[in-house]
């Protein structure tokens, strides 16, 4: 994964209507010493950091990747979330 860019995150943290507040959303990837990780947030305003195979917030994490998290809700469907796009 690419190194974090500081100014970006604090740039995107404050722009009004970036993340859709009504879903399941991915707010953020990173890299921790167990591999790759990620923050998701669900419609009720919980946060949950995820690993591959990890279950939170109704979904169990599929897969992580530099620009994506694949999801797989109880329905058995595949979801595939994506950070907001940059400016």
């Amino acid at each position: 994964m690419s190194q974090p860019d500081p100014t970006l995150a604090e740039a995107q943290a404050t722009t009004p209507d970036v993340l859709d507040l009504n879903s399941l959303t991915l707010i953020g990837l990173f890299t921790t010493s167990e591999g790759p990780a990620a923050l998701i947030r669900a419609a009720n305003g919980q946060v949950a950091r995820i690993v591959p195979g990890t279950h939170a917030l109704g979904v169990t994490a599929t897969a992580i990747g530099e620009s994506q998290v694949l999801v797989t809700g109880a329905d058995g469907r595949t979801l595939a979330m994506r950070l907001p796009p940059r400016d």
